[in-house]
């Protein structure tokens, strides 16, 4: 037993001569986070320098949390950042310091704008927009509006707002090629959020949304502009896939007949004027009979009413939205594909073809959708020069408005 004692007071001895040595020793660790305001660390090319009497004494990259740990002599440390690795210039309180006594320290760090301003027409007047990206920056306001850009380049829900909770007031004020004079987002406590899809995110050729974000001064002269996805984007019908319309039998080169010229349709007559009868032989609708003059379509010229299906293609495309009796999205279908392969083959003078089932049904199905010849749509066609509409068309005969017929 006796023994065990003496063994037990060695022990002792040795871990009390230990203790006395490292703290002879005068070493602490210091801690060091670098994150911005909304609690994202940095950690690409930070590194922290520990100085003393402005020369520096020890320095120590951060880690993937964006901490750098250092065991320096105990003492008093002024804290300053080396970046690295990218061209973004930063902005932080460069007065902050560590000591025996608080050896740890939080580094709040934001970005700069940088490059060449954008033009921005709004209010009336010719703007300066800088544009920022994803994460804090930090911005000095002027008088009045101050406009920033942003581009994101993930699809996914972001949260904007005054991450420094400065006085200035944030909202979003939509496109540059159409700044609006309000906020076109709900802002609450100085926040608001915006859906991006994937069909916003350029790619080839397309480019992507960019958003503009105005900070209405206030009694602030700066502030940081939070920018954080918070999620993945709203669902959106845009991001839905499109079924493509397939037609219906084969087509080839049309050329119209010598000596014949084209009839117009006076889509002003009553319901019963014209009888249109598909041919189940030749695949075409004729007139009032199977054998009657052929029903041709403008795919290639306008109309008297609307652009021809090839303008329109070189605009926007043609497609439809599908929806259930509970206005419930069911698909989207785009006719654009069919419709080209059509017009590959139009007459060449003419730009007109023989209207088959698919021509019909898109022709129908379309101006339907859009309202073409609905007089309470927005869509409504049938009106001149002053948006006045046209009188005594009729409705049931107005899909005929890109139709004509041979007659000789």
């Amino acid at each position: 037993m006796n023994m065990i004692k003496r063994i037990t007071a060695v022990a002792l001895a040795v871990i009390c001569i230990a203790v006395l040595l490292c703290a002879c020793s005068g070493e602490k660790e210091y801690t060091v986070t670098v994150k911005d305001l909304l609690g994202n660390p940095y950690t690409s090319g930070i590194v922290v320098e520990f100085m003393q009497n402005g020369s520096r004494a020890a320095m120590q990259s951060c880690n993937e949390e964006g901490v750098a740990k250092k065991t320096l002599a105990a003492g008093d440390y002024d804290i300053a950042l080396k970046f690295s690795g990218d061209d973004v210039s930063y902005y932080y309180d460069d007065n902050i310091s560590v000591s025996s006594g608080d050896r740890e320290v939080d580094v709040i760090l934001s970005m700069l704008t940088s490059g060449e301003p954008f033009s921005l027409f709004a209010g009336g007047n010719e703007n300066d927009a800088y544009y920022v990206t994803a994460g804090c920056t930090y911005v000095e306001l002027s008088e009045g509006r101050n406009y920033f850009l942003f581009s994101p380049t993930e699809a996914g829900t972001y949260e904007f707002s005054v991450a420094d909770r400065a006085d200035a007031v944030i909202g979003y004020y939509g496109a540059p090629h159409f700044v609006q004079d309000v906020s076109n987002a709900e802002v609450v406590d100085n926040k608001f959020t915006v859906s991006v899809t994937e069909g916003m995110i350029g790619s080839g050729e397309g480019g992507t949304s960019t958003y503009v974000i105005g900070l209405d001064k206030n009694t602030a002269d700066s502030c940081v502009i939070g920018i954080e996805r918070i999620g993945d984007p709203a669902w959106s019908i845009e991001d839905e896939p499109w079924e493509i319309y397939q037609k219906t039998v084969e087509i080839e080169a049309y050329s119209l007949p010598e000596g014949y010229v084209l009839g117009e349709f006076d889509i002003t007559k009553s319901s019963d004027a014209y009888n249109v009868v598909f041919n189940e032989a030749d695949g075409y609708y004729h007139l009032d009979s199977a054998d009657g003059p052929l029903v041709l379509v403008r795919l290639a010229e306008d109309c008297d009413y609307i652009a021809c299906f090839a303008t329109m293609l070189d605009r926007s495309g043609v497609s439809r939205y599908y929806f259930d009796e509970n206005d419930e999205f069911v698909k989207k279908v785009s006719y654009s594909e069919c419709l080209l392969e059509y017009i590959e083959c139009v007459d060449e003078d003419e730009g007109v073809y023989p209207l088959t089932e698919d021509l019909k049904f898109i022709i129908q199905s379309r101006g339907e959708y859009v309202g073409w010849w609905d007089s309470e749509s927005s869509g409504y066609i049938f009106k001149d020069a002053n948006g006045n509409i046209i009188p005594d068309i009729n409705s049931d005969l107005a899909w005929l408005m890109m139709c004509c017929y041979l007659e000789k």
